[in-house]
């Protein structure tokens, strides 16, 4: 998936200060990433990241429409992010939106194609219709928000699942305070939202779907197989278990059941260890090394986020070359 134009953006207030401030010996403009702009990237690419996990999944191994809803179920109920959780996801039926999944399971079997928000507009059906005739975007709408209680504006990316016929959708809540990053600080915590998400998606699949470990393998190696994000696509998931035993690799399935304990990359950095160690001390981090770029080839700086997933001896993570 590619990541939004806008989000590698300056502002043109930040560029109108560095033109006229910066005379000679200018260094290069630090690009400025708003919190609105960062918003929109982490609901488009968890969406898209999940909505592709889950049309792997469906195509190779889950292809009764009963066993769908409930592995469906499992992911959304656990695959909470945001600091209050107020991000969730939300699937249902094309073109009448039957909710197949729902954080409120009241909802579910029901219709919402005549629902309408706070103001009167058809929201749902305008999901419906830009998954029909654009295959994804974005609907602004006014919803109460499950963390506050309140009545907010809420923008939220939907997509489809194709081999089932749904779509698939998830937001962000009100007007997110001025808060600016550089495109790293904003990368960073993009990494740490989608890592977050899969960690405890899967931990729901894990208790409710697979509880037996070949099953768990097959699961992982099919959900992250096709995932890829960031603009040139050098965005994918890895799962290992605290033995270092590779469980799933996004980027290269060859990589797939062999020890990475020792695994040291050019700099003599034991990569998989000091990830491991990370989980096992904290639950989750960054760590910071030099790794080759699947897509120019190149070896980089990469900073990854690792986090357990809950209830497992597994971690998840995925990262992000450093410019």
């Amino acid at each position: 998936m590619k990541t939004p134009k806008w989000l590698l953006l300056p502002t043109l207030l930040s560029s109108l200060f560095f033109i006229e401030s910066c005379k000679t010996n200018c260094p290069e403009p630090t690009l400025q990433v708003t919190q609105y702009t960062l918003d929109k990237s982490i609901v488009e690419i968890n969406t898209t990241n999940v909505s592709t996990g889950f049309e792997t999944v469906f195509s190779k191994t889950i292809t009764d429409s009963a066993t769908r809803a409930k592995f469906s179920q499992a992911f959304v109920d656990a695959a909470r992010f945001y600091d209050d959780k107020s991000g969730y996801f939300f699937i249902e039926t094309l073109p009448n939106a039957w909710v197949v999944a729902h954080i409120n399971h009241d909802l579910i079997g029901t219709s919402r194609i005549n629902i309408q928000d706070e103001n009167g507009k058809y929201f749902i059906q305008q999901m419906v219709e830009t998954v029909q005739y654009t295959g994804f975007g974005f609907v602004e709408y006014y919803r109460k928000n499950p963390s506050t209680g309140l009545s907010e504006r809420k923008l939220s990316f939907v997509t489809s699942i194709p081999s089932a016929n749904w779509f698939i959708g998830t937001g962000f809540y009100g007007d997110p305070e001025n808060n600016y990053y550089t495109e790293n600080k904003a990368n960073e915590i993009i990494i740490k939202e989608a890592t977050a998400t899969f960690a405890n998606g899967i931990a729901g699949i894990f208790n409710n779907i697979y509880p037996e470990t070949n099953d768990r393998i097959v699961f992982c190696r099919n959900f992250i197989d096709h995932i890829r994000f960031f603009d040139n696509g050098s965005g994918y998931f890895f799962i290992n278990n605290l033995d270092g035993i590779n469980i799933a690799h996004g980027a290269d399935a060859t990589h797939q059941g062999q020890n990475d304990y020792n695994l040291q990359n050019s700099h003599g950095a034991y990569i998989i260890r000091d990830m491991i160690n990370i989980v096992k001390s904290s639950g989750s981090g960054f760590y910071y090394y030099y790794w080759k770029d699947p897509v120019s080839g190149k070896e980089k700086l990469k900073e990854t986020f690792v986090k357990k997933i809950p209830d497992t001896d597994y971690f998840i993570g995925t990262g992000v070359y450093l410019n």
